[in-house]
C-alpha cells in the first residue's frame, strides 16, 4: 500500500512511519521541517520504499496514494503560540488541502485530532460525545479551535464527498524461522522468531534481550514491542566466513564497521566481505546447579527409599502406615503382608515416606519398583554430575533393553566408570569396548530431568563459568573425534553447535564452524588448547567482525519478526549469533515545551522543575508505540471516530514531577509560576470507544515509558544541541 504521512519527520510521525515500513507499505513523509527534524527518519533515507517531501501543507500538494495519516501541525504550545497564525492555516487550510487530495485519489484520510477540542473540560473523564469547553478567542485557540475546525471539514468532506475519513483524538525484521535469544523473568529462551512470538506476544513483560550498548559493550535490555507481520519483498541469506548464518528482509539492517563503531546497513545494501557484527560475549543471567535430590525430580513412578531406620519407622508410624494403606484401599486382609515386604526389602515407597512426613536425608538410597539396583539420592557433587552430563552428549547412547532404556558409551571407559560410581554409587557394567548403565533413574535424570538428549538445554547456558567449563570437560573428552588438545568440538547436531557458539561467549570467545554436509557433521574450532579455557580473560569488546562470505537472495512471501528494543536497536538472532538490527527511539523534541520533556530536561539538567499553579490540574501520558497502535487500528478498522487514544491512567502535575526526580535520581527543586490562561484543569480520556470498537488500549505504563525518555534525552542532551533539517 501506499501511504502519506504529514508531519512525518515529527515525534509520533516518525514512529508511524517505522511501523509502516516494518510492514512493507511505501510510505511519502510530507513535512516541513518545523518541529520535525531529518534525523528521525535517517534510517530510512536509502531506503526505495521511503519518499521525503519538503513541502508546507498550507500549499496544495498532488500525490497518488491510499491511505493519508494526516498528522502535520505543530503540537506544544512553545511552537503552536510561536506562529499562531501559521498553526491555524497548518489546521485549516492544510486540513482542506489533504482532503482536497484524499476526495481525488480516494484515499482513505486519518486526521490526528487532540485532546484539546475538550479544551478545560467540564465533564470528566473526557468523552468522545462531550462538545468540549474552549476559549475561541484565548492564546491557545490556535491549536484548540484549528483542530475542531479540523474536525468539522473531515465529517463535512465525508457528509458531502464520501471522503473516507477517521478521526483519532491524541491524548498526550526477521524471517520467521530464524533463532533470537531472550529472557522471559530470568528463564533464558533459544529458538525461532516465530516460537518467541507466540510465546511472548501476549504479555512482553520481563522480557529482554541482549544487544551491544555504548563502548562495544553488551547488556540485557528489555523489550518494548514484539512485531509480526505478512510480506511479500526479496529477503537476503547472510553467511559469514566463521559461519554464521541470518535470514532478512531487503529493507532489516545488519552493523557494519564505521572505525570501531558499529553501523546499520539495509540487507539489500550489503556486500560480500564487508565486516558485520557479531557476538564474542554475551551478558547471561546466571543460575548455578546446586546440591539436590533426585527423588524431587525424577519422573520415574514407583520410586522406593531404602534407609536403615525403615524397621524403626514401621514401629513408630504403625498406625499411620494402616491409615495411608486404608487410603489407598488396600484390604486390611493384606496390611501384615505390606508391613513384611517392607521389613524384607528394608524399603518404603516414596508416597509412603512423604505421607509419614519423614525427611530426606545424604544417607538413604533410592531404586525402582522391581529393581534391586540402588543409586544415591542426594547429588552433591555438582562439578561431577555436570562432566557426566557433558561426556553424555557426546559419547553416549540411548540403546532399548527390556522395555526401557539403558546408556551405552565407547571412550574414556577408565574415569567414567569412576565418576558414575562415586556420583551415584552405582556399579557400571564394563564390557571389552563399552560401557553400560543399565538404571532407570539415572536414564531418566539424564534425558528427562535435565533434558540432555540429543541436545544442550538453555539451562546449561545459564550456569556460571566454573560449572559451564565443568560441563564442556566431559562434551570435549566424550568427543570420539578428537585427535589433539585442540580447543576443538564436534556433532552431528547443528543446534548443539549453536548452543555450543553460546557457550563459548560467556568466555569471551568466538569460533569457526565449519560444516561436512556430506557426513552430516559439524565442528567447532576456537584458537588454542582446551587447557587455557579456564584462563582466558574477558575480552575489551564485546563485539567481533566476521566477514560476509555469501549473500544469497530468495523471495519472502510469509510472516516475519522484529523486536523493538528502545535505544539500543539490536538483539542477536540467526544461527550462531549475529546482532540484527531494529529501529525504534522516543524522539520527543528537548524544546517541546510539554510537561514530561519540560520537566525532564530540567530534572537532568539539575534546575528547577517548573510547575504552573498549584500543580493540581492533571494529565493522562501515552506511550508512543501505544499510540502508534492505536493510529494503525483506526486507519485500518471500519469505524469513522471520534476515537479518544490515550492512557486513561491520571496523574496530577505535582505527581509527575515527584516521579521525574525519582527516575532520574535528580535533588531539582520546585518552582512555582502562575498558571497560563486557559489551562485545562484536567485531562483523562475515556477510551471505552477504543477498547470495544478497536480492541485498542496502552500497555506501557508511566513508569515503564518513562526511563525509555530518560536514557533518549540524556543521550541527546550530552550532544551539541543541532538538529540537521
Amino acid at each position: 500500500m501506499r501511504i502519506c504521512v504529514t508531519g512525518g519527520a515529527g515525534f509520533i510521525g516518525s514512529h508511524l512511519v517505522d511501523q509502516l515500513l516494518h510492514q512493507g507499505h511505501e510510505v511519502i513523509v510530507v513535512d516541513n521541517f518545523y518541529t520535525g527534524t531529518k534525523t528521525n527518519l535517517l534510517s530510512w533515507l536509502q531506503q526505495p520504499r521511503f519518499e521525503l517531501v519538503r513541502h508546507d501543507i498550507t500549499q496544495p500538494l498532488l500525490l497518488e496514494v491510499d491511505q493519508i495519516y494526516h498528522l502535520a501541525c505543530p503540537a506544544s504550545p512553545v511552537h503552536y503560540q510561536y506562529n499562531p497564525v501559521k498553526t491555524i492555516k497548518t489546521n485549516v487550510l492544510g486540513t482542506l488541502n489533504m482532503l482536497g487530495l484524499a476526495k481525488r485519489v480516494k484515499a482513505r484520510f486519518l486526521l490526528a485530532s487532540t485532546s484539546e477540542v475538550y479544551g478545560d473540560p467540564e465533564v470528566h473523564p473526557q468523552t468522545e460525545d462531550y462538545w468540549g469547553h474552549v476559549n475561541p478567542i484565548g492564546i491557545r485557540s490556535c491549536y484548540d479551535e484549528g483542530k475542531r475546525v479540523a474536525e468539522t471539514l473531515s465529517f463535512d468532506y465525508h457528509r458531502q464527498n464520501n471522503v473516507d475519513i477517521r478521526v483519532a483524538r491524541i491524548f498526550n525484521s526477521l524471517t520467521g524461522d530464524q533463532k533470537v535469544i531472550y529472557y522471559q523473568a530470568d528463564q533464558l529462551y533459544y529458538e525461532t522468531f516465530a516460537a518467541c512470538y507466540e510465546r511472548i506476544h501476549g504479555d512482553i513483560s520481563g522480557v529482554c534481550v541482549p544487544c551491544f550498548i555504548e563502548g562495544g559493550k553488551t547488556a540485557l535490555k528489555p523489550i518494548s514491542a514484539v512485531w509480526k507481520h505478512p510480506v511479500q519483498k526479496k529477503g537476503y541469506a547472510i553467511t559469514t566466513t566463521w559461519g554464521q548464518q541470518v535470514k532478512i528482509t531487503e529493507d532489516h539492517s545488519l552493523f557494519t564497521r564505521d572505525g570501531e563503531e558499529p553501523k546499520p546497513v539495509f540487507g539489500h545494501a550489503l556486500r560480500v566481505g564487508m565486516a558485520i557484527a557479531v557476538p564474542c560475549h554475551l551478558p547471561f543471567i546466571e543460575k548455578p546447579l546446586t546440591p539436590f535430590y533426585v527423588s524431587d525430580c525424577s519422573t520415574v513412578t514407583q520410586l522406593w527409599v531404602v534407609s536403615a531406620e525403615i524397621v524403626a519407622y514401621l514401629e513408630q508410624f504403625n498406625q499411620e502406615i494402616r491409615e495411608y494403606l486404608r487410603l489407598k484401599k488396600v484390604p486390611p486382609r493384606q496390611h501384615f503382608s505390606y508391613f513384611q515386604k517392607i521389613k524384607t526389602y528394608n524399603r518404603m515407597h516414596l508416597d509412603l515416606w512423604r505421607y509419614l512426613g519423614l525427611t530426606l536425608t545424604p544417607k538413604e538410597q533410592i531404586t525402582a519398583r522391581a529393581s534391586n539396583k540402588l543409586i544415591k539420592n542426594h547429588i552433591a557433587n555438582i562439578p561431577d554430575l555436570l562432566w557426566f552430563l557433558g561426556f553424555c552428549l557426546t559419547n553416549g547412547r540411548l540403546v532399548p533393553v527390556h522395555g526401557g532404556y539403558q546408556l551405552v558409551f565407547s571412550s574414556h571407559l577408565e574415569k567414567l566408570v569412576r565418576v558414575v560410581d562415586e556420583l551415584f554409587g552405582f556399579p557400571c557394567l564394563v564390557r571389552s569396548s563399552s560401557v553400560q548403565i543399565k538404571s532407570k533413574i539415572i536414564v531418566d535424570l539424564v534425558t528427562r530431568t535435565f533434558g540432555c538428549d540429543g541436545d544442550i538445554p538453555t539451562w546449561v547456558l545459564q550456569l556460571p563459568r566454573e560449572q559451564l567449563l565443568d560441563f564442556l570437560t566431559g562434551f570435549w573428552e566424550g568427543d570420539t573425534l578428537r585427535i589433539d588438545d585442540s580447543l576443538t568440538f564436534h556433532s552431528s547436531s547443528q543446534l548443539i553447535m549453536e548452543k555450543l557458539t553460546l557457550i563459548l561467549t560467556c568466555f569471551g570467545l568466538i569460533g569457526n564452524v565449519v560444516t561436512d554436509e556430506e557426513n552430516s557433521q559439524y565442528s567447532l574450532a576456537v584458537a588454542g588448547n582446551f587447557a587455557q579455557l579456564s584462563r582466558v580473560q574477558t575480552p575489551a569488546t564485546d563485539i567481533a567482525w566476521a566477514l560476509i562470505e555469501k549473500i544469497e537472495e530468495f523471495a519472502i512471501d510469509e510472516d516475519v519478526y522484529d523486536f523493538s528494543v528502545p535505544q539500543y536497536e539490536n538483539f542477536v538472532g540467526g544461527t550462531y549469533g549475529v546482532f540484527c538490527h531494529n529501529t525504534y527511539g522516543p524522539r520527543m523534541m528537548l524544546n517541546d515545551g510539554r510537561v514530561v520533556s519540560n520537566f525532564l530536561v530540567q530534572a537532568l539538567k539539575g534546575d528547577p522543575l517548573t510547575i504552573y499553579g498549584e500543580g493540581q490540574q492533571t494529565r493522562s501520558f501515552c506511550y508512543v508505540s501505544d499510540l502508534v497502535a492505536g493510529l494503525m487500528k483506526l486507519m485500518n478498522g471500519d469505524f469513522i471516530g471520534p476515537v479518544n487514544l490515550g492512557n486513561p491512567n491520571e496523574f496530577t502535575i505535582m505527581e509527575l514531577a515527584q516521579v521525574v526526580r525519582e527516575m532520574t535520581n535528580s535533588t531539582s527543586s520546585i518552582s512555582y509560576r502562575p498558571l497560563p490562561a486557559d489551562d485545562p484543569k484536567q485531562r483523562q480520556p475515556d477510551i471505552s470507544r477504543a477498547r470495544k470498537l478497536l480492541d485498542w488500549e496502552p500497555l506501557v505504563s508511566l513508569r515503564e515509558g518513562l526511563p525509555l525518555m530518560v536514557e533518549d534525552f540524556e543521550k541527546r542532551l550530552s550532544l551539541p544541541e543541532i538538529e540537521p533539517s
